[in-house]
């Protein structure tokens, strides 16, 4: 899926994934709720809390999943 969008706000319930392919230097903002983010290549997996942001690093995959309903921005 293709987001064509200037900063696009999105609703996850609890469990759901998102994936985003090829996004390098894209920020995601948590609003609500905390989510899960895992990069292809990245030994490290990470936690965005309600207020804070992660710049996704490398290219290829992307995985965030919610750990409750949460709201997500992509900058």
């Amino acid at each position: 899926m293709t987001l064509n969008l200037e900063r696009p706000m999105i609703a996850l319930e609890a469990g759901q994934l998102l994936t985003l392919d090829d996004a390098a230097g894209t920020r995601i903002v948590s609003r609500l709720g905390t989510v899960w983010v895992t990069e292809e290549g990245d030994p490290e997996d990470h936690f965005v809390g309600p207020g804070e942001t992660r710049v996704i690093g490398r290219g290829g995959r992307t995985l965030l999943q919610a750990m409750q309903p949460a709201w997500v921005a992509l900058q």
